[in-house]
């Protein structure tokens, strides 16, 4: 009768193990996680510029710490993509770059990308109510970004997302002002 007693207690003891490594180890993995989104990948541009940015355009003196890694995780999705949308601006600028054959043009012209994604990022990652540049001008500009490397239309090209991000940035133009044929306008032909 005496090991009867003792079999509830024992198959407890043992469902409560498991139960106890269960919850270890989703600790144990959250720490990892909250880890990993602190610490800042090699191939996004310092940490602090966009720090500051966010300082900047949320006009504040004081960080809430939850929205500021919120917006840096918006950050680090535009440089290096999502699972949806896996060409982030350093693939689609190393592709770019690629297609350009003079050294020098490809060297002044990766100072600019580099200058001009961290404008964009910096006003893409804010709140969608605050914000003056949205995703659908990243996916166009990610569009005629490849038809200006087909085209060897690469110094121009951006040129034309230079301004118009200035443009954007200060209210000149809205959004939806930002379509593909403002870049490359679809050619008439006459039907005869």
């Amino acid at each position: 009768m005496k090991l009867n007693n003792k079999l509830p207690l024992l198959s407890w003891l043992k469902r409560s193990r498991s139960l106890f490594l269960l919850l270890l180890l989703i600790s144990v993995t959250a720490c990892k996680t909250l880890e990993t989104d602190r610490s800042w990948p090699e191939d996004v541009p310092d940490r602090q510029i966009f720090v500051e940015c966010y300082m900047e355009n949320a006009d504040i003196t004081e960080v809430d710490q939850q929205v500021l890694e919120a917006h840096l995780i918006w950050i680090k999705r535009f440089y290096q993509g999502t699972i949806l949308y896996r060409n982030g601006w350093n693939n689609a600028s190393t592709m770019f770059l690629e297609t350009v054959d003079n050294e020098q043009i490809k060297s002044e012209l990766q100072q600019r990308m580099h200058k001009l994604g961290i404008v964009i990022s910096c006003e893409w990652a804010q709140d969608n109510k605050s914000r003056n540049i949205d995703s659908s001008n990243i996916a166009v500009w990610g569009s005629a970004m490849s038809t200006a490397a087909s085209i060897n239309d690469h110094e121009a090209f951006v040129s034309k997302v230079e301004m118009d991000v200035e443009k954007l940035i200060s209210g000149e133009i809205q959004r939806g002002e930002i379509d593909y044929e403002r870049y490359y306008p679809e050619e008439d032909y006459d039907n005869f």
